[in-house]
This record gives structure tokens, sequence and C-alpha cells, in this order.
């Protein structure tokens, strides 16, 4: 999840080491801060907004509105297109998130997408960094060969642009390691962008701006975060690729749940700045700041716990006795399930955009076998994350909020590490040992109107 991608437990000092490599004060949340150290992070808000009725979607569909293939060279800035598999119906589109820099063989991973899954979409994270080594120094190998095996085999690409190169921070902040910040100069990332549009014409299908910039792990500058700042990024990234090509589908980056607003004195939240923003809040001042014009699609990142996702994530279903995970039930919050999640979301943007859920997916333990701070993935058998996959993706497809959603992930059990340590292993599709787990069956074999 990206890149998107923690909970309620007794021992705080671990999951903070794992995840921000802050030390709090005993006052805060542990059970916001557990959630930071996942992709969605988590609840229990300091802040918390006035409901609002969850508006009507939109009456212009933006994928059902987008041509199934580009225009040709010359008309609008498509270039040479690519056969892309034709969107269902609906115009709802499926995608997964596939570890194109993990090693192994791209033509069998985008086939798989094509003719196992069924999907129409895959969601490649880019980390800028990695690339471009120095200023116009971009090692293009790998990506290459993920991109032309996706258009070979009709997919769409979302590509996910995160992480500056160090030589765009003249005066980098000090941080833990893992953690990332903006380019100094905004400029400089959308000429990124521009240069990977340059690179693959009508081969992008659409451009999330960044990722999760409510926690400092991943915009940890001096003045802290900000929906003004990322709001200046995300208007010249928009720009630039509407210039170049207007049919990409632009998506703002999608935050991360964190039920937290840390700022003020305490060194453990910055020393005055912002280091984390609950995402309900942040969302509200990006949109009062004037970021919907720049975005077609606003992402969102879902990480499901032990609920299933439609269910009432503010009155839980059931009871906690037996779970090994009792967030849900101790901290009723908006995020621990996609539908309130996502339903929280629209009553912000109040039918003015539709999101893309850049991120999701349900855990499942491997064996028995999960890191910590994952308790939930014991609650969750290979089955029932099955089931819960095929639930999310019927009813965000039926929810007319929600025209795209990715996956996490198809891959990152056989390119990942060992399940008691890598989280990326336990959402994953594929075994450690390559077959498919029974999720993986399920996404091939569920309907897709």
């Amino acid at each position: 999840m990206s890149q998107p991608p923690s909970r309620l437990c007794s021992n705080l000092s671990l999951f903070i080491g794992l995840w921000l490599g802050l030390t709090l004060v005993a006052g805060l949340s542990v059970f916001a801060l557990v959630y930071w150290m996942m992709a969605p992070a988590s609840r229990n808000p300091v802040a918390t907004l006035a409901p609002a009725a969850t508006a009507p979607p939109p009456t212009v569909s933006l994928l059902t509105a987008l041509p199934a293939t580009l225009p040709p060279e010359g008309a609008g800035g498509g270039g040479p297109a690519c056969n892309w598999l034709d969107l269902p119906a609906s115009g709802f589109g499926y995608g997964v998130q596939s570890h194109v820099f993990g090693g192994g063989d791209n033509a069998y991973w985008m086939t798989m997408v094509r003719d196992k899954l069924h999907f129409q979409w895959v969601k490649i994270q880019v980390r800028w960094k990695d690339l471009e080594l120095a200023p116009g120094q971009i090692f293009w190998d790998v990506l290459d060969g993920g991109m032309n095996e996706a258009c070979n085999n009709g997919l769409r690409v979302m590509l996910s642009v995160v992480a500056a190169p160090d030589w765009s921070n003249a005066n980098p902040l000090p941080a833990p390691e893992g953690q990332e910040a903006p380019p100094d100069d905004y400029q400089t990332y959308a000429n990124f962008i521009a240069a990977l549009i340059d690179r693959y014409p009508g081969k992008i299908g659409a451009i999330e701006v960044w990722n999760e910039m409510n926690l400092e792990r991943e915009w940890n500058t001096a003045a802290g975060i900000s929906p003004v700042e990322y709001t200046k990024m995300l208007a010249l990234a928009y720009t630039t690729i509407k210039s170049k090509d207007a049919n990409i589908i632009v998506i703002a980056g999608a935050l991360s749940p964190t039920g937290i607003n840390c700022a003020g004195t305490y060194p453990a939240c910055g020393g005055g700045r912002t280091i984390v923003m609950d995402d309900a809040t942040y969302l509200t001042q990006f949109v009062q700041e004037g970021g919907l014009q720049y975005a077609d699609c606003i992402g969102t990142h879902s990480n499901g716990t032990n609920l299933p996702p439609t269910a009432d994530a503010l009155n839980p279903p059931g009871t906690a006795e037996g779970k090994a995970f009792t967030g849900p039930w101790n901290n009723p919050h908006y995020s621990w399930s996609l539908k309130s999640q996502v339903e929280k979301y629209a009553s912000i943007l109040n039918g003015q955009k539709q999101q893309c859920v850049t991120e999701f997916g349900y855990a499942s333990a491997v064996n028995g076998v999960y890191p910590a701070g994952y308790e939930f993935a014991a609650d969750i058998n290979e089955q029932q994350q099955a089931e819960y996959l095929v639930e999310a993706f019927n009813w965000m497809r039926d929810s007319g909020q929600v025209k795209l959603a990715f996956l996490f992930n198809l891959n990152y059990g056989p390119l990942g590490g060992d399940p008691a340590s890598d989280d990326n292993v336990v959402f994953s599709l594929l075994a450690k040992e390559g077959f498919g787990r029974p999720a993986f069956e399920a996404m091939g074999a569920m309907e897709k109107p």
C-alpha cells in the first residue's frame, strides 16, 4: 500500500520503534500511534468533525468517461497507445499492486493480473529517490520492464510517485531511517513526473501524487505537516500532468487514518511542529484550501482489520470475546472498516469528487504466523480473507463513491521476507511458495460487472 499501507496493544515502545522511531509520552493514545506503523494507521481521534450527510455521487463518472484507449499521437498528448483492456460496463476499475522492483519475472506477474485475476489496472509504486540518483540521471531499466509488460497485457498503470532524492533537499531535517520528505522545490517533483510521462507515452492511466502526507514519516519537514504546502505541490504536479496528457487521472495522495493530531510543545510531537495530523482534519483543510481543483480523484487507504468491510465501525458487530485484536470494540472509529472509512471521506468531499482507493486489503496469518502488531491477522483465516475482499470490491463498485480500487497486494508473499516480520506477506494474494492463496482464487472467480 506507496506508497499507503498496527493496532492497540500494551507494548507501545515496540511499535513506535518499528514504525516512527519516536518515543511518545504516556499521555498520547497508544491506539492511534500503533496504527502509524501500517499503511493506513489508526483511530481514536482527538478532534472529531461533526458528521455530515453522505452526498450523492457526481453525475460524471471519471472512469466511465475515460476512453478505452488513449487518442493517437498528437491528439491531446496521448502518444502511442497501449491496447488497454475494456473496463466493465459499470466503469469501475479493478486493480492490484504488483512489486515490480522486487525481482522475479514482470511478464509473469502482469499476465497473471490479466489472465488469472481478470483485472484491468495495476499499481506500481515508484520511489523517485531510487531512480534519479543525481539530477537528470534516471535509471529506467527495471521500470521499463514493468511498464512494457503491463502495456503488453493491456493493463492500465497507476503510478504512485513518492520519496524525494536526498539531492532535492538542501537542508534535510535529521530523521530516523525510513522517513521521507518532499523536495525543497516542488517543481523538481513535477519535472520527474514529466519525465515519466515522456518516457511512457500512452502507458500511464493514473498518477497518485505522493502518499500519506499527514505523517512525518512521509512529510518530514522543518515546518511540519501542512495541507497548504501539499496543495502547492499537487497543483504543480496536476498542471504538469494535464499539459502532457489530459487523459491521465490525477489522484490526490491517500492519507493515513491516524485518529490523532500530534503537535505542540511535547518533544514527542515535534517540539511544536505537527508530525501527525488526523486524516479527516487534513482532508477538511485540503478541501478548504482549494485542493480539489487539482485532482480528478481523492486517494483513500483502508487496511482491513478483523471487521467485515461493510460493518459499521462506530458500532462494531458482536463482541470482542475470543478476539486476538479488540481495537474496534474498545475504540470505535470510522476507519476500522472500509465502508465507514469511505463514507466519512464522502461526507467531507460533499459530492465534489469521488475516491480512488489506492490501497486496501486484509491480513491473514501465514500458517499461524504474523508480525508483531498485526494481531488482527490471527482473527482472519484465509477463507475469510477471500470473502472479505470480494465483499469489499462489490461494495465499492456499488457505492457510487469509489471508481477505482487497488488491492494490496499480488506478489509480496513470494518476493517478501519472513511473515513473522514482513507485514506485506500476510496481505499477499500469493503465498511465500508462490501458489495462490484462497483470496487469489476468489479474485479470479469474482464477477466484475
